[in-house]
């Protein structure tokens, strides 16, 4: 966890080049975003976070939406099943904020 702010500074500067944004600030909250959460998929999931946050942010400050954080998923089948099959009701706003949120 002592890493994380080294590994983010370090993960926006070489994306922020890639597409070439001006990100010149993170936001310190993003930043405790990061350093809280327990990062299940590792390095990957924190450099496929922070490529996506990079494509999207639109100031030269580095944020993220907190719920793309959040691991809120049904753990059995059943519940699994259940959530799936609204899928086919969802509004196009809807369908956009999960696409989004996974």
């Amino acid at each position: 966890m002592d890493d994380i702010p080294l590994l983010v500074e370090y993960l926006i500067e070489q994306y922020r080049k890639k597409v070439g944004k001006k990100i010149r600030n993170i936001d310190k909250k993003t930043l405790q975003l990061f350093q809280d959460y327990k990062w299940p998929g590792n390095i990957r999931e924190l450099q496929n976070v922070i490529e996506r946050a990079v494509v999207l942010c639109d100031s030269d400050t580095f944020s993220i939406d907190e719920t793309w954080l959040k691991r809120d998923l049904p753990h059995d089948s059943a519940q699994l099943q259940t959530s799936l099959r609204g899928l086919g009701r969802l509004n196009e706003a809807q369908a956009r904020e999960m696409i989004e949120a996974a």
